[in-house]
């Protein structure tokens, strides 16, 4: 009896098993690839008024323009991030981050449960005609513009009935329907496509930061070694003046000083300043010039303006130039964190020289 007890869970937990993986299987057979493709251009357009489909939250309501950089072998690719202002005109440019990254491998390959023929019936029952918002991806490294732009279009309706994670679109005359977070991030403020921190990274570590400015140029390189849990632990020394090997606490005190260094404010945020105010920020002579060097080749260029005020609190302009790529726009920073990286600034340029104790990299 106990043995027979034993063989009836033993059966019930084997068809469990074989039932669970059955129907995983089944569901990613259905699954298939529209296409792979490797996009260098992602440009999203609103709906027009007349679409029908779900209109809360609102979708943005201006084109925005993605745009993917290779930097060569072993190097991640950086991303760029473009709006066209109404008001003035003009296009806004800054680094995309992770949700523009993600969009980029989200749409290289586009799955989909179904493949079926479009027709005018089916255009208007999931709501995918001309009016529909829509992604155009091109291969290529696109001029910024939003007019006229070759490449392939999807055009994203209504959520399936079968599946709510996923959406119809239309790609020419074919009805599809991938996840319907590829549109949906659209309807977000379109700041969250920005990266603000001005130095990021993955990988490596920090190999030089120099610092130009009021008459005098200090420089901290970095020789980091891996320590035996495969780390880099940081080794700092000033080149300039006399050369002296830095203390832990003021190379490090710099490195996180730049990396706290962000874009708190921008020209079109909702409480921002315009782009006409930001355009008269960045017209002196840079105060100072930052330059930062990665161990796998990155560098960024950034430009300080002097300090500006807007609605009671102290800014710092600021220009990121991101050669041989592209420039961004103008930004700001609070003077508070430019005053605390000017301090760590200032603790390597009066360091004294230290000694490392002769002990082995913990």
């Amino acid at each position: 009896m106990k043995n027979r007890l034993i063989y009836v869970i033993v059966s019930f937990v084997l068809l469990f098993f074989l039932f669970f993986f059955l129907e995983e299987k089944t569901e990613n057979i259905t699954e298939t690839n529209y296409w792979k493709e490797n996009w260098k251009s992602v440009v999203y357009f609103p709906p027009k008024e007349t679409w029908c489909g779900e209109k809360e939250p609102a979708f943005g309501k201006d084109p925005i323009f993605f745009r993917m950089f290779e930097r060569g072998w072993r190097k991640s690719p950086i991303f760029s991030v473009s709006y066209f202002h109404p008001d003035e005109k003009d296009i806004l440019t800054y680094e995309g981050n992770f949700n523009v990254k993600n969009s980029f491998s989200d749409l290289s390959v586009l799955k989909t449960k179904f493949i079926e023929s479009s027709s005018e019936e089916i255009q208007k029952s999931y709501c995918i005609g001309e009016d529909a918002p829509r992604l155009v991806v091109n291969e290529d490294l696109l001029d910024i513009k939003f007019d006229d732009l070759p490449g392939r279009t999807l055009y994203f309706g209504k959520k399936t009935e079968s599946d709510t994670a996923r959406v119809a679109a239309r790609e020419k005359d074919h009805v599809i329907s991938p996840y319907s977070y590829l549109i949906e991030k659209f309807r977000n403020n379109s700041l969250s496509f920005r990266e603000r921190q001005f130095v990021i990274y993955s990988g490596g570590y920090l190999a030089s930061i120099e610092f130009t400015g009021q008459g005098q140029r200090i420089v901290a390189e970095n020789n980091a070694k891996k320590n035996q849990y495969d780390s880099y632990v940081n080794h700092w020394n000033r080149p300039t003046g006399e050369r002296i090997v830095l203390s832990p606490e003021i190379g490090n005190a710099l490195e996180s000083s730049t990396k706290s260094l962000r874009a708190d404010l921008y020209p079109d945020d909702e409480n921002g300043p315009g782009l006409s105010f930001s355009k008269d920020a960045v017209k002196p002579e840079p105060e100072g010039n930052l330059f930062v060097k990665h161990s796998l080749g990155y560098k960024w260029k950034i430009r300080f303006y002097p300090k500006v005020q807007w609605k009671n609190q102290n800014y710092r302009p600021v220009v990121r130039d991101l050669s041989p790529y592209f420039e961004e726009s103008p930004s700001f920073v609070k003077e508070e964190t430019f005053q605390n990286f000017i301090q760590a600034v200032t603790n390597v340029k009066n360091a004294s020289r230290w000694e490392r104790p002769n002990q082995k990299i913990q």
